[in-house]
């Protein structure tokens, strides 16, 4: 069973062991934590939100709307999950 970083480090934290089976949820509840991915995510959103808002000669919204020139190394269905490491 995989556990995040954070999980780990809060039940560490309240002394609670795998063996209590206490779920993610009612640990990040008595810690008053939030799921860190979710606080990424709206992170990530604000700050798109806050790029798109840019003048377009703003140095972010051109990198925002960069596309390079010349051979792609990837498919189109490659680049919906990344590029693969060389």
């Amino acid at each position: 069973m995989f556990t995040c970083p954070q999980i780990k480090f809060l039940r560490y934290l309240l002394g609670i062991t795998k063996l209590n089976k206490e779920k993610n949820q009612c640990i990040r509840e008595k810690t008053g934590a939030q799921n860190i991915v979710k606080e990424i995510k709206q992170y990530q959103k604000k700050w798109l939100q806050h790029v798109q808002r840019m003048d377009r000669n703003r140095l972010p919204r051109q990198a925002l709307k960069y596309s390079p020139e010349g051979r792609q190394l990837w498919t189109a269905e490659e680049e919906m999950e990344g590029p693969t490491p060389l």
